[in-house]
């Protein structure tokens, strides 16, 4: 699974300055960053930008990123049935009171906030998560097979799975996920949780 988002001291190692430096120029706008707890995440793509715009070779780390990148962006340009764009597809979580989250595969792409209370994660800490930090081993099983069937089956109804959620405090909740698939987007799903 490919980073998305990077610390501070991780940037700051790439450029050869120290954290608080980092910390600063986000701080004064120079540099995008997303705030969590009292640190900070840079995204990928704003990782990039700066390595790239003072010319140093992207670590392995951040080359996957783009390499994914690269190929997603082909994948949606050669979807002539796609409408609307990825985000707009994803901001539809926003809009469930539930706690909701969407899927790719194993990773969560975004959550709900009541689904990061829910967990104990910080909702941006939820993007490019591995399902396995968050849904019993056993059931994740079930769900990426559900996910091959929406591939070759589009058009079926929504899912239920029996689980355990796992949350970041060592603890499990016994939950229903509710599952389907977001149009024109075979292996991207979305998955409501409901407490049991």
């Amino acid at each position: 699974m490919e980073k998305t988002l990077f610390s501070t001291p991780e940037l700051a190692q790439w450029l050869g300055v120290f954290h608080t430096t980092v910390r600063r120029w986000i701080e004064k706008g120079t540099i995008k960053g997303i705030r969590v707890g009292r640190n900070y995440k840079i995204p990928a793509d704003e990782v990039i930008r700066i390595l790239e715009g003072h010319g140093i070779p992207l670590p392995d780390v951040v080359k996957r990123y783009r390499e994914r990148q690269k190929k997603e962006r082909r994948d949606v340009a050669s979807d002539t049935a796609f409408g609307g764009s990825i985000l707009q597809k994803l901001l539809v979580v926003e809009k469930i009171e539930a706690p909701a989250f969407i899927c790719r595969r194993s990773s969560v792409l975004v959550g709900n906030q009541v689904f990061a209370d829910l967990v104990g994660w910080a909702q941006t800490d939820l993007i490019g998560l591995d399902m396995t930090e968050i849904v019993e081993a056993s059931s994740l099983e079930g769900l990426v097979a559900f996910a091959q069937k929406r591939v070759e089956k589009p058009d079926n109804g929504p899912s239920t799975h029996a689980t355990y959620l796992k949350t970041r405090r060592n603890g499990t909740k016994k939950a229903i996920l509710t599952a389907g698939s977001l149009d024109h987007m075979g292996d991207v799903f979305l998955l409501i949780v409901k407490e049991v």
